[in-house]
């Protein structure tokens, strides 16, 4: 009962990042002042710089949520008569791929529409 607990939370963030990136890639929500979509300064510049940052943003999360999918799926059977492993991995997994999406996002923003 623990395994199926454990897998089913360990695919909530990837899942969501991989529907969220798919959709904001092609789809950006309309309003830029709104409380959801990727706000940075840059992005909410104009229509243009919010359009190219959620395609940016879009396929990293789609492309980090599968990898990091596979890696939660991998620890997890890996480790699954050690659960406490799963509990102590999952931050530090989430929190790399977060700072590695956000950075990156915001690096290819910069590079395109700062002169």
């Amino acid at each position: 009962m623990m395994f199926i607990f454990l897998f089913v939370c360990s695919l909530l963030v990837p899942l969501s990042m991989i529907i969220l990136g798919y959709t904001w890639k092609d789809n950006p929500p309309k309003d830029r002042q709104g409380i959801s979509g990727y706000r940075t300064t840059m992005s909410r510049l104009n229509d243009e710089t919010w359009k190219y940052a959620h395609k940016c943003w879009g396929r990293m999360n789609f492309a980090l949520g599968i990898i990091q999918a596979i890696l939660s799926l991998f620890v997890l059977i890996l480790m699954k008569d050690y659960t406490n492993f799963e509990m102590i991995l999952t931050p530090f997994c989430l929190f790399s791929v977060f700072a590695i999406r956000n950075y990156g996002t915001y690096n290819y923003s910069n590079r395109i529409f700062v002169t």
